[in-house]
């Protein structure tokens, strides 16, 4: 008898587990001679119970699987396979989203396919067969990533990146060179990543059609900002690696993603600030040292509100929201010193000339306002960083 393993990767999937299991094993019907293994690899920061429920099931069944493994996607799927290998010795290596998003009766079409002589096959909604059931908002963002991928990492004639369903011989998954395949990342990219590794070790693949669709309960850990960004440099980081600029771009992006969230922040902020900058110095004859202060605290506030529900929105925190204003109010407090001090610097040593640009005077205003931007911004950052929204463990 055959053997399929397929790992279930689970972070609080108490709601889903069961009926997915079950729904996995149905399929053994339409897979004669072979039998197929359930490898649930378990975030250890899953809290909701999966683990109990997980563990009941493995005792019930001995083809059922239980390990837990550190957080993050792709180290339940490299693990889970990896303990396949050595526990269950399967013929195939298969994955599925353990959250029921995924309908399990692709399994037959990724191992079928196997056999036909490919040693990956990827799942796909997007080949003729295929549906994508998820809400518009989704479609667009699972179409434009995989378009993306498509364009940048490639190969161009693969239309699915971004889901887990996927089979590959035990061969093709000891070829992968993991030490490249950012497979330790709290990230989705290792979808993406280990589909372009896959290839880098020679695969012969192809596509099935599978349904997607809404996920059967709970909520998706899938952000699209973070997968996004990660896509992106990941994309931008495999085409420095063609032309043989080996500098880990993805990986140190990913350490200055929060850099970046409060950047792109900073810089609505910065849009807001020179607005009404401009506003009281034209419309109101303000000096500019003055109009700098009181459009600098509109920004302020602006800025408060975006980083505290977005870039710092999943940073654990005691304090209260009122606490967290009032502690980015005084260090906003300081740049604003540092902004009003260096444009009072500027305005008494270059006073109020023009400068022509492209045959436009530009006041030099302008240059002392933009002048004030880096080193308020990495002001900003390093504290309200380690003080406003500092890290704190319960």
């Amino acid at each position: 008898m055959r053997k399929v393993s397929v790992v279930l990767p689970t972070f609080n999937e108490k709601a889903n587990i069961e009926k997915t299991v079950e729904k996995v094993f149905e399929q053994e019907k339409n897979l004669p001679d072979w039998e197929i293994h359930i490898v649930i690899a378990d975030d250890i920061r899953s809290s909701d119970g999966t683990e109990e429920i997980a563990k009941k099931l493995a005792r019930k069944n001995q083809k059922i699987h239980f390990i837990k493994v550190d957080p993050g996607l792709g180290v339940g799927l490299i693990k889970g396979h990896q303990f396949a290998i050595e526990k269950i010795k399967p013929d195939i290596l298969a994955q599925l989203d353990a959250d029921g998003q995924v309908v399990p009766d692709v399994l037959v079409k990724l191992v079928t396919t196997i056999q036909e002589g490919y040693n990956l096959v990827i799942g796909s909604r997007f080949v003729t067969g295929g549906k994508n059931q998820l809400s518009l908002a989704r479609k667009i963002f699972t179409s434009g990533a995989s378009l993306f991928c498509r364009m940048v990492i490639g190969p161009s004639d693969i239309k699915e990146f971004t889901n887990s369903a996927r089979a590959f011989t035990p061969a093709l998954f000891e070829k992968i060179n993991l030490n490249r395949l950012p497979w330790r990342e709290r990230t989705f990219i290792v979808q993406p990543a280990f589909l372009h590794e896959a290839i880098l070790a020679g695969a012969k693949y192809k596509e099935v059609p599978l349904i997607f669709k809404n996920r059967l309960e709970g909520y998706s850990k899938n952000k699209v900002f973070n997968y996004t960004y990660d896509i992106i440099t990941y994309g931008i980081d495999v085409k420095l690696r063609s032309l043989g600029f080996h500098v880990r771009f993805f990986y140190f992006s990913r350490r200055v993603k929060t850099l970046v969230k409060f950047s792109l922040v900073g810089f609505v902020g910065t849009v807001v600030d020179f607005f009404f900058y401009k506003m009281f110095i034209n419309a109101l004859g303000l000096p500019p040292a003055t109009s700098k202060g009181i459009s600098t605290e509109i920004a302020i506030i602006n800025n408060f509100i975006l980083n505290n529900y977005w870039t710092f929105r999943y940073r654990k925190t005691k304090t209260r929201i009122w606490q967290k204003l009032g502690i980015f109010n005084l260090v906003s407090l300081g740049g604003l010193v540092i902004g009003v001090l260096i444009v009072k610097y500027l305005h008494l040593t270059f006073g109020d000339g023009f400068i022509n640009v492209f045959g436009r005077p530009v006041a030099y205003n302008n240059f002392y306002f933009f002048a004030t931007i880096p080193p308020v911004m990495l002001w900003n950052f390093i504290v309200n960083h380690f003080v406003t929204w500092r890290h704190q463990e319960d």
